[in-house]
């Protein structure tokens, strides 16, 4: 069972680690949407370079199914520089407060490398890589869109802040 402290212990932290944004909303308000895979195959340039986006992550039918079984989801506003970190120190902290199964998502392709592995080889840093939402059929706008919180879509050139996600059970 979540504990209500639990989850503002968490915010708490997701903001002095740098958070812009931290809001906790109920795991089934989460959009899911398996088109948002097709938006990365066709648009965007990291599909197939990187083990942490399609083709090399699960399903989006395969993750929907672990994906209801979490009661939670914090939403995580943050730089691009700052998103990997913070979505991995999210999900230890929730794993150290007894929730074991957190998981922590991004809302970009990995930049924990300046090049992935090769396909078929493993993750040079599988502790701190985190897969992309919209890869595995998460509507990161339409989500945040439910949750009240202001979306944006980055123009070229033009500074933008980044969305991650912590799952907990």
């Amino acid at each position: 069972m979540i504990v209500k402290k639990d989850i503002d212990a968490l915010l708490q932290l997701s903001l002095e680690e740098g958070a812009i944004t931290a809001k906790a909303i109920a795991a089934h308000e989460i959009v899911f949407d398996e088109r948002t895979i097709h938006k990365c195959q066709f648009g965007c340039p990291a599909y197939g370079r990187y083990l942490t986006c399609p083709p090399y992550t699960p399903q989006p039918s395969e993750f929907e199914k672990a994906l209801r079984a979490y009661r939670w989801a914090i939403l995580l506003e943050c730089d691009l520089a700052d998103l990997n970190r913070l979505v991995v120190e999210v999900e230890k902290a929730a794993m150290r407060s007894g929730y074991y199964l957190a998981l922590g998502l991004k809302g970009h392709r990995c930049y924990l490398c300046d090049e992935c592995v090769p396909a078929g080889e493993s993750c040079r840093d599988p502790l701190n890589a985190r897969p992309s939402m919209s890869g595995l059929g998460i509507n990161v706008f339409a989500t945040l869109e439910k949750a009240g919180l202001e979306r944006k879509l980055a123009v070229d050139g033009e500074d933008y802040t980044s969305w991650g996600m912590v799952l907990i059970d």
